[in-house]
């Protein structure tokens, strides 16, 4: 019910040895010892106990599904169960249920009737197991209605993964009526990872229209309550929604998400809109546009909001905004916001919205430049070529415009190669030639 891949394991899946990916095959069968144990061969489960069944089918029960472990114990379960073993058939469902497995073999009829048995005794998972054959029609026709009536009665005696899929089928209409409120009650046991992927699948479907009608707005309601799990994600369907990755296109709709993702408090959602408002002529969205910078910018890790607040003062902004960017500048520092640090730099350098003073500038430069951002490196660099705010210094001028050069900044291997030039003798007298003395007769 819940959109997944599911996995069709052959009854003959299992083999004597164990194939390496195709990529790497030689060098691990170069790698591995020559007595390096095989699994077991269809031939010798079949020789083997009950009891000795059952304990390799424990352990396929902790292993991914792609472990050579996994085939071993669904084929040594299959064989249990033959046999008539009621626990080895309960196991057997727990497996099927848990990562939706088809059951593919001349057997299956019989395993059907047994879980069927199982599941009308209680055992939970077996009715998880039947309600996943009618929905994806693994050795049944395709019902919903039953898949969903089976699922219901899993649910009903707390298995939290069929609370999953009565949400998914209220939620869609997938065999049921559609009932917003019902699918969200369901949910309600269902823990917060499978339930915000449950919001999302739904959400989904209803935006596609993969289960019936499209409906947005709906969809939109769904993917809302995602974000209360976690924005994050829906952030990720709102840039998927913009760009049409999923076969959906509606910018309006992934506007709208990003907007909540922000008021949710995942920052790249708000950097997203502040980037989005930051280019408006109106005051008011401009206004906006350094609010959600500043909350962004809160995320010590998250440059580009440190930049953007940086950029926005650099533009020389309408006085109002100045001093709630300054502000924004300054909590972010304190958070830790690298970026940040040089914005803040640029306002103390230049006395835009503070007190100037070059010293205050070079102090947050340092804390950047350790931090090891380049532009600070470069910023600092010049500061000490010049001796403002710092002594002036031209062999960490020079250390500093290095690293920065090393690092990538553009500018900075212009102004270490005016720096390692040697300098030129001129007879040349005038302005310039007084202002070079003074300026080096200070440094003297």
């Amino acid at each position: 019910m819940i959109r997944t891949s599911h996995i069709l394991l052959l009854s003959c899946f299992i083999t004597s040895t164990v194939i390496a990916a195709p990529a790497r095959q030689e060098q691990m069968v170069s790698e591995a010892p020559a007595s390096a144990p095989a699994g077991p061969s269809a031939a010798q489960l079949k020789a083997m106990s009950t009891a000795r069944l059952l304990k390799l089918g424990q352990a396929a029960l902790a292993v991914e599904i792609d472990a050579p472990a996994f085939a071993t114990g669904l084929e040594a379960l299959k064989i249990a169960s033959s046999r008539g073993d009621r626990v080895a058939t309960r196991l057997l469902a727990k497996l099927i249920a848990r990562h939706e497995v088809d059951i593919a073999g001349n057997g299956r009829s019989k395993l059907e009737s047994k879980l069927r048995y199982e599941a009308l005794r209680g055992a939970s998972s077996s009715v998880l197991a039947v309600a996943g054959m009618y929905d994806r029609g693994d050795g049944v026709p395709v019902n919903t209605k039953k898949a969903a009536e089976w699922y219901l009665w899993a649910a009903r005696v707390g298995n939290r993964r069929a609370m999953a899929h009565v949400a998914y089928a209220y939620g869609t209409g997938r065999g049921v009526e559609r009932n917003e409120e019902a699918a969200l009650k369901w949910l309600e046991d269902v823990n917060p990872g499978r339930s915000r992927m449950t919001l999302v699948d739904i959400g989904w479907a209803l935006a596609a229209g993969t289960e019936g009608r499209a409906d947005m707005p709906a969809a939109l309601r769904f993917f809302e309550r995602a974000a209360q799990i976690s924005p994050n994600v829906v952030y990720k369907v709102a840039m998927d929604l913009e760009r049409g990755t999923n076969g959906v296109q509606d910018r309006e709709a992934a506007s709208h998400l990003i907007r909540v993702a922000a008021e949710r408090g995942d920052s790249a959602a708000a950097t997203h809109l502040a980037n989005m408002l930051a280019g408006s002529d109106k005051l008011e969205d401009q206004r906006q546009a350094v609010q959600w910078y500043s909350l962004a910018a809160l995320d010590r890790e998250n440059a580009a909001a440190g930049q953007g607040l940086s950029r926005l003062l650099a533009l020389r902004p309408n006085s109002e905004l100045v001093p709630n960017i300054i502000a924004g500048l300054e909590k972010a520092a304190e958070a830790g916001n690298r970026e940040a640090l040089i914005g803040l730099a640029q306002a103390f350098s230049e006395g835009t919205g503070v007190e100037a003073s070059p010293e205050r500038a070079a102090s947050l430069l340092q804390q950047a430049a350790d931090a090891g951002i380049p532009e600070a490196e470069y910023r600092l660099g010049l500061m000490y070529k010049s001796g403002i705010g710092v002594d002036m210094d031209m062999e960490k001028a020079i250390a500093l415009m290095s690293s920065a050069q090393e690092s990538g900044f553009p500018l900075a291997a212009v102004a270490l190669s005016s720096m390692m030039e040697p300098p030129a003798t001129s007879s040349v007298s005038g302005p310039e030639a007084l202002k070079a003395g003074e300026a080096a007769a200070e440094a003297k």
